[in-house]
């Protein structure tokens, strides 16, 4: 009886692509046998029909596969821009909550700055509400007898 079973999926390309590249590096691997296996993969099925095209671009993704698998997890240089590394996890949560306050800075933490900005919309929502003609809200089934 095996110890673990076997799945049901292919794992992604890229842990395919990283674990057989480096076997073929590293391990003594021969570069054809990992052709042939990752010519079976999911991802090459779906996009190239014959045998021989999914061959000749896992053969073509293993002589590179070190650049493939970066390109392949590359969130993108947007992303990379976006990154705060001497902020904290919620720097882009911290900066909605300023600007929605009209602050460029402030001693407050995160939290109660969040906590405040949050009081400001719900006192914001409050007085629309109020403002509006009570006619024109639709009634919901909530409390109502039937």
């Amino acid at each position: 009886m095996p110890l673990e079973p076997r799945p049901d999926e292919a794992p992604p390309l890229i842990e395919a692509l990283a674990v057989w590249g480096w076997a073929v590096e590293h391990g003594g691997i021969p570069a054809r046998y990992a052709a042939i296996i990752l010519a079976d993969h999911p991802c090459f099925l779906s996009r190239w029909d014959t045998r021989a095209e999914r061959y000749y671009q896992a053969r073509k993704h293993l002589a590179d596969w070190e650049n493939v698998v970066v390109y392949m997890d590359w969130p993108g240089d947007q992303a990379i821009e976006e990154e705060r590394w001497d902020q904290d996890a919620y720097w882009w949560l911290r900066e909605r909550a300023l600007r929605g306050l009209g602050l460029v800075e402030s001693d407050e933490t995160t939290e109660q700055l969040t906590h405040r900005y949050l009081q400001e919309q719900i006192a914001e929502c409050e007085r629309l509400a109020a403002k509006q003609d009570p006619r024109r809200i639709r009634p919901t089934d909530e409390g109502t007898d039937r």
